[in-house]
């Protein structure tokens, strides 16, 4: 009897293998990209809460809240607004709007982009002068 020397696969035990993976991945893919989602809302907070933060900065030293986002180039005291560079977030994925008088502030982040389509129930986020943090469902409240 001969004793023959196998190595390698074959083609069944290669397809098994390959339909195993596909199947892992299936079920992997939606739970990634419901993660991700997830993590991107918290470059919309962040957002809110730096601007938070300046308006407060804005009021110390102008005595009234402010609705200028971006400022102008060469802009110079109350004229800067919050002073950012544009009103999207960092990646993009928020942009950042405010309705402000004398004495109040409220602040809103709206998902835009890829995060405005898959994260349709979590589309906006808002911050007030009190501190209210709210969302446009409660699946999403933040505390």
């Amino acid at each position: 009897m001969r004793n023959r020397n196998l190595q390698g696969f074959t083609l069944i035990e290669l397809m098994i293998t390959v339909a195993i993976v596909g199947i892992l991945a299936a079920i992997a893919y939606p739970s990634y990209q419901n993660s991700v989602t997830k993590s991107r809302r918290a470059e919309g907070k962040s957002l809110l809460l730096d601007a938070a933060a300046r308006e407060e900065r804005y009021f110390a030293q102008y005595n009234a809240y402010t609705n200028t986002i971006p400022g102008p180039s060469g802009c110079a005291g109350s004229a800067c607004g919050l002073n950012y560079a544009g009103n999207e977030s960092a990646n993009k994925y928020y942009i950042l709007s405010a309705v402000a008088t004398a004495t109040t502030y409220t602040l809103t982040a709206t998902a835009e982009n890829t995060q405005a389509t898959n994260d349709p129930s979590c589309a906006t986020f808002t911050l007030d002068n009190l501190g209210t943090k709210a969302s446009n469902t409660s699946v999403c409240a933040w505390p």
